[in-house]
């Protein structure tokens, strides 16, 4: 091979060394700045809008992925989870997994269930137990999800049974696997009263009357807890995303999206 050819060659297969390194080295710390995020499907409008306040003051990216309350905790207890994880407890499988990182339990927020009713029909009073108890036995059809797929549907199921009133409520209950299908019954006026999550209740195309927030004594506020998983790339960066969730210009919009703000 002619020696000027020789060099050439010798320049290219260096020059191509030295781009391919730089290309792995690039994807490395895209891979690296990049946190995954896994949470409940009723927050996505709210980290919508927190999410990328957090990107732009951090510069670093994350990557969110919606599901199901029940499917968040499974996805923890088979290995799935985000770097960071936020479940609506109980979460035994997910505890018991060993994929958590128990030193990051945080509460990050909690859901707030509230009666809600046809737009422009009577508003009941809820401002007890008794009051909701009344109110809940006059309706004649009743909506919320499904507390074998809701947690939303579980916390409903407990007021049910602290009323003592079972068998009343079931036999005139509509109990569908999502809340959507709550929502767009009330819209229809196919329900008289339906029980949600409030922070879930502000979808496009929803024009029923929220009458408000069940008493606390009746029903708990629901919490939202965050954590790192054991499997995060970044621990230090999951734990500051995590850090972020409530700090206090997050937790006043989490409060203006009516969530309770973590305390």
């Amino acid at each position: 091979m002619p020696l000027m050819v020789e060099e050439t060659v010798k320049h290219l297969l260096a020059s191509l060394t030295v781009f391919a390194f730089l290309l792995g080295v690039s994807g490395s710390v895209r891979a690296q700045s990049e946190t995954t995020l896994l949470a409940p499907g009723s927050m996505r409008g709210t980290l919508n809008k927190i999410i990328p306040n957090y990107e732009s003051k951090t510069g670093n990216k994350v990557k969110v992925t919606y599901a199901g309350g029940l499917t968040t905790r499974a996805s923890v207890a088979k290995g799935e989870g985000g770097d960071v994880t936020l479940v609506i407890p109980p979460y035994w499988a997910a505890m018991a997994s060993g994929n958590i990182d128990r030193s990051t339990i945080t509460t990050v927020a909690s859901c707030l269930l509230a009666i809600v009713v046809p737009h422009g029909a009577p508003k009941p009073d809820v401002s007890s137990a008794a009051a909701v108890k009344k109110a809940m036995l006059a309706a004649k059809t009743i909506g919320y999800s499904d507390p074998d797929f809701s947690s939303s549907g579980t916390a409903v199921a407990e007021v049910i049974a602290k009323l003592g009133i079972n068998d009343q409520i079931v036999a005139k209950s509509e109990v569908p696997m999502s809340d959507a299908t709550v929502r767009k019954d009330l819209n229809s006026g196919k329900l008289a009263l339906g029980i949600l999550y409030i922070s879930d209740i502000h979808a496009p195309g929803d024009e029923f009357d929220i009458v408000g927030v069940l008493p606390r004594k009746l029903a708990t506020p629901n919490p939202i807890v965050g954590f790192v998983t054991t499997k995060a790339k970044d621990p230090a960066a999951a734990k500051a995303l995590l850090d972020y969730l409530i700090s206090p210009d997050v937790q006043a919009i989490f409060k203006a999206d009516q969530f309770d703000p973590h305390s």
